[in-house]
């Protein structure tokens, strides 16, 4: 008989973004660049026994009007992959999801650093694969006017030589035969062979290939281009799912994608944003929920919408026909004008519905509640997990491992303790083959 399906659960660590959660009281506006700070984060999603960390991230300050930045917490924070480490030293089963734009990155240099990450925590690192225009991508010769498809066929092109890249050592490649002076079996030493398009790729890699054989790789295209590359090659789908129909929708068409792409439906993760605010009575939580969207300014919760409405009156009827139909965001800005319009909102009453949450659904309400409508989703297959999002950073997040993780586990919907060591494994995902090892065995066959 197969194990009754598990609930996944990723903790977003709020990189800041236009959260103005800095502004309340009881959080401390300077914890951002505090260590201790994310330390103590991580180690409350493992005595979670949540399976990752996942951090957002841009290399460059956000692009916003003065009167706009000024408010922003998220001008200076640490770079992902350093931060990560440090939190790796600290835990022993949590994984670590971080952004990295194909754009801002050669394969090379990305490929090293996530390989890295896996080795230093034995196993539990994971990339979050987007394709957003950044510095680097004048430098790389990418127009930042490049059509939305192009985007996708270039990000599956760096995909390709990453991946090669960590192939380029066995996994049995060190032999480490001090009788015969032989460190490196050199027969299990692969050169990537990728000249393509956009990137050239000849050299091997120069740090073994990763304990999980590819990190995780995540994805959060959510267009009809982005959903299929996501299938095809992501191992979680993180996604913004306003809706139980809209969700559900989703997940079916992604999973039915993946296998199209020749793989299992369950090879591909769909993990859905969840922001969360608990309270012990719904009242309460909904007062808690309406004073942390207080704290946003109407341009900050505008803008984080992610959506061109420059020129219409805030009070009006959201627009069916948003201007981010052929662009970046094009999937995001179409399941925010669905929530709008089927709600019959403004701009204003959206952008405050959603500002605290970038974007997410929110669950406001007691243990029972979001634990209920937790259930709900997943049971639908609306989601296999969710990455819950706190609004009152890491306040918050306590609140959701002491009320809410305990009642999800007396409901046998969720772990009590972790399955394997590495993220792999505790996300129930295959580890993959080396690509070259796999392409011999077929000549061989043939």
């Amino acid at each position: 008989m197969s194990a009754k399906r598990q609930i996944r659960l990723a903790a977003f660590i709020y990189s800041g973004q236009t959260a103005q959660a800095w502004r309340h009281p009881d959080i401390t506006a300077h914890d951002q660049l505090e260590i201790e700070y994310f330390v103590d984060y991580a180690k409350t999603a493992e005595a979670g026994l949540f399976d990752t960390l996942f951090l957002a991230d841009s290399t460059i300050v956000p692009k916003a009007p003065d009167h706009v930045l000024e408010t922003l917490w998220s001008t200076s924070q640490f770079e992902p992959v350093t931060l990560m480490a440090n939190l790796a030293a600290h835990t022993e089963h949590v994984g670590f999801i971080y952004t990295a734009s194909v754009s801002d990155y050669d394969p090379s240099l990305l490929a090293r650093q996530a390989a890295s990450l896996d080795h230093l925590s034995h196993g539990r690192a994971g990339w979050n694969l987007v394709t957003s225009n950044g510095p680097a991508t004048k430098r790389l010769g990418i127009a930042e006017d490049e059509e939305h498809g192009e985007r996708y066929e270039r990000a599956y092109e760096f995909y390709r030589a990453t991946t090669a890249l960590w192939d380029s050592f066995e996994d049995d490649a060190f032999i480490v035969d001090k009788e015969r002076g032989v460190y490196l079996d050199v027969a299990k030493l692969h050169r990537p062979n990728i000249e393509g398009r956009w990137y050239k790729v000849t050299e091997p890699l120069r740090i073994g290939r990763p304990p999980q054989g590819y990190p995780v790789i995540a994805q959060a295209g959510s267009s009809e281009t982005g959903r299929d590359f996501g299938a095809h090659v992501g191992d979680a789908i993180f996604c913004s799912n306003l809706s139980l129909e809209g969700a559900k929708a989703f997940y079916k068409d992604v999973k039915s994608r993946a296998v199209k792409h020749g793989r299992e439906a369950d090879d591909v993760k769909i993990i859905t944003g969840t922001g969360v605010i608990w309270a012990q009575s719904q009242a309460e939580a909904e007062e808690k929920a309406d004073l942390i969207a207080s704290l946003h300014p109407i341009d900050v919760a505008v803008r984080n919408l992610g959506i061109d409405l420059t020129g219409y009156d805030l009070d009006e009827p959201f627009p069916v026909e948003n201007r981010n139909a052929h662009g970046p965001g094009t999937g995001r800005a179409q399941v925010i004008t669905d929530y709008a319009v089927g709600n019959g909102w403004t701009i204003r009453q959206t952008a405050q519905r959603l500002a605290s949450t970038l974007t997410h659904r929110l669950i406001a309400g007691t243990t029972t509640h979001i634990a209920d409508q937790i259930e709900e989703w997943f049971e639908a297959e609306a989601a296999d997990g969710f990455v819950i999002m706190s609004p009152f950073l890491l306040n918050g997040f306590r609140d959701f491992i002491t009320h809410v993780v305990p009642e999800l586990q007396r409901r046998g919907l969720y772990r009590t303790e972790y399955e394997g060591k590495t993220l792999r494994e505790n996300l129930g995902l295959k580890r993959p083959e080396n690509q070259y090892v796999r392409s011999a065995r077929a000549q061989a066959a043939e």
